[in-house]
């Protein structure tokens, strides 16, 4: 009797652990998954408003084969960058934006270098329908980007090669811009959608957040939405001056 006593305590202990493990609550968000490309490393850099200061929270995980699998603590929702640690976290040719929601599940899968997925909660499923109308053009961004950089070490640029690159910038943004309004008029009342702003400058996330319905605006996104209408200073990365 005691001894199948203790059985029984051992396999609820063991669920209740299983539980805890797989699960996410409120205030962390689970991200696993598998992405090529990486050397050893991931950054995974929070963008976050505190006293209305941008403020960087940055977790590094080794990972195994580009496999990872980990829990971060969150208060609200934020803007992400996930990038290869090899490279400079501020080198936008190594990693991807995102939104880092608590309470959810984000699994990422593909090549840090080449193109990537989302699936798990969802919320990132969603996203995923938000990352594939727009990483196409983003993916032209950096090859844009990646060729302006070689020019430039190269000391090949003068003043037609920068007019040449400064009206491809605007034809990339406005292509971007395009994508990015298009799909929140389609999508009105996906949550997900305010992602797009992380690659617009202040005017045209004006323009999209009209798109979008109140209540997404107002629910828990309203922390990651706000700050990019109300603080003109902060500004997307995806283009380079």
């Amino acid at each position: 009797m005691n001894r199948t006593f203790k059985t029984l305590v051992a396999l609820l202990l063991t669920a209740l652990c299983f539980v805890q493990c797989s699960q996410t609550d409120n205030k962390s968000l689970r991200i696993k998954g598998k992405l090529e490309g990486v050397k050893d490393s991931l950054l995974f850099s929070i963008m976050a408003i505190e006293n209305g200061d941008p403020v960087a929270h940055d977790t590094i995980i080794s990972t195994k084969g580009g496999e990872f699998d980990f829990t971060m603590h969150l208060d609200s929702a934020a803007v992400m960058t996930v990038s290869d640690k090899a490279n400079d976290k501020y080198d936008t040719l190594a990693g991807f934006y995102c939104v880092a929601v608590p309470g959810e599940e984000m699994v990422l899968k593909g090549d840090i270098n080449k193109g990537w997925s989302f699936g798990g909660s969802k919320f990132y499923r969603e996203l995923n329908e938000v990352e594939q109308a727009v990483q196409p053009i983003n993916l032209e961004i950096r090859d844009f980007t990646a060729e302006w950089n070689k020019l430039v070490a190269a000391g090949k640029i003068n003043d037609d090669v920068e007019k040449k690159f400064s009206d491809r910038e605007e034809a990339l943004y406005k292509k971007l811009e395009t994508a990015c309004l298009a799909f929140a008029k389609a999508h009105p009342d996906m949550e997900a959608a305010v992602s797009l702003l992380n690659y617009l400058n202040v005017e045209s996330s004006e323009k999209l957040v009209k798109l979008l319905d109140p209540k997404v605006l107002n629910g828990r996104m309203k922390a990651y939405v706000n700050p990019r209408i109300n603080q003109p200073d902060i500004e997307p990365l995806s283009i380079p001056e």
